[in-house]
């Protein structure tokens, strides 16, 4: 049986209607209720095989931060997949972040190691890579003395439960993937870029960044938990591109128009000021953070070149990923 965390966040769900239609065997963990209904909802709009697919899934509460509740999930289990993460890059986020990430990845592994597991593919972030090679490839150490985020160094330090782990015998696979673009969690992440271009977004950040489709990150993860892999990591990251061709490709798609002015960095620090300033006084979350400001003005630029060779891994063409969120936007947005 297969044992999937993080299954009602964006890379999970996609992961478990991949395996579901492959008719696997799988038991996926939640912590809330209701979070379960969003998987429920991304099956029936892809596939409209709501109840055949999903009720495949054995769901079972359990927290990856709580031990007790962990234990009793990996009875009989023989792959895992652990996605669950927290991504913040508020500052009051920071104790949050290294429990999930750290803590929780520690008792995955543990317990991985406990029962003897097969396989473990564990779900990083470019953000434990270093930033001083041009492209940033696997051999890109990370280093300490460069600015981190709390989320980077929450991630970084996951990173090294798995690899310890792998030294103590379990079969370990890490995948960093770059920005993932995916549909259907429209309140974060490139749902909120639509729901911006939609608006009239008027300034872009000059910086750009790896991106990689939410699909390519599931068929890199399958691909290499069924592979002979072991103790290796592999970025998954399809396309280099300035935020300005991304967020012209996105409203060109939506027939919106595009960001016209550059912003400035001068500027952005000013709005991080000021969002700094607002958080407080009340509870709203801080929307910027300095880490972020840095990431949208400096030029990213990864190589997934270990990746295509290991699986001869071929990626979705960036319009055609665009195209398809769109157009899954468009299904539950009439509006549009």
């Amino acid at each position: 049986m297969i044992l999937v965390t993080g299954g009602t966040g964006l890379v999970g769900s996609h992961l478990l209607l991949y395996l579901s239609r492959k008719g696997h065997h799988i038991r996926a963990l939640y912590r809330q209720k209701n979070s379960i209904e969003k998987t429920r909802n991304l099956f029936e709009q892809y596939s409209g095989e709501t109840n055949q697919l999903f009720n495949q899934i054995e769901w079972v509460f359990a927290d990856i931060t709580d031990i007790s509740t962990l234990e009793p999930v990996f009875m009989n289990i023989t792959q895992v997949y652990h996605v669950a993460a927290q991504v913040s890059f508020n500052p009051k986020d920071k104790a949050s972040l290294m429990l999930i990430n750290h803590s929780g990845t520690a008792n995955m592994v543990n317990l991985a190691l406990e029962h003897k597991v097969d396989r473990f593919l564990h779900v990083s972030s470019i953000a434990t890579l270093g930033l001083y090679d041009n492209p940033i490839t696997e051999q890109t150490h990370w280093n300490w003395k460069e600015p981190h985020s709390d989320y980077a160094i929450s991630k970084f330090l996951g990173e090294m439960e798995v690899w310890r782990a792998g030294q103590e015998g379990l079969p370990v696979v890490i995948v960093n993937p770059s920005v993932i673009l995916g549909a259907h969690f429209w309140e974060k992440g490139t749902g909120q870029v639509i729901e911006k271009l939609r608006k009239g977004l008027k300034f872009y950040p000059t910086g750009s960044n790896g991106f990689v489709d939410v699909w390519d990150v599931v068929k890199a993860m399958t691909d290499l938990m069924q592979s002979s892999i072991a103790n290796e990591s592999y970025i998954v990251s399809a396309y280099d591109i300035t935020y300005k061709e991304f967020f012209e490709t996105m409203a060109r798609t939506l027939h919106k128009k595009p960001p016209q002015y550059a912003m400035s960095k001068i500027w952005a620090n000013l709005l991080w000021l000021g969002s700094k300033v607002q958080s407080f006084w009340s509870s709203k979350n801080q929307g910027l953070s300095k880490n972020l400001i840095d990431t949208l003005f400096q030029e990213h630029h990864y190589a997934s070149d270990k990746l295509v060779s290991a699986l001869d891994f071929h990626f979705i063409p960036f319009q055609a990923a665009i195209n398809n969120i769109i157009l899954q936007y468009k299904k539950t947005h009439p509006d549009v």
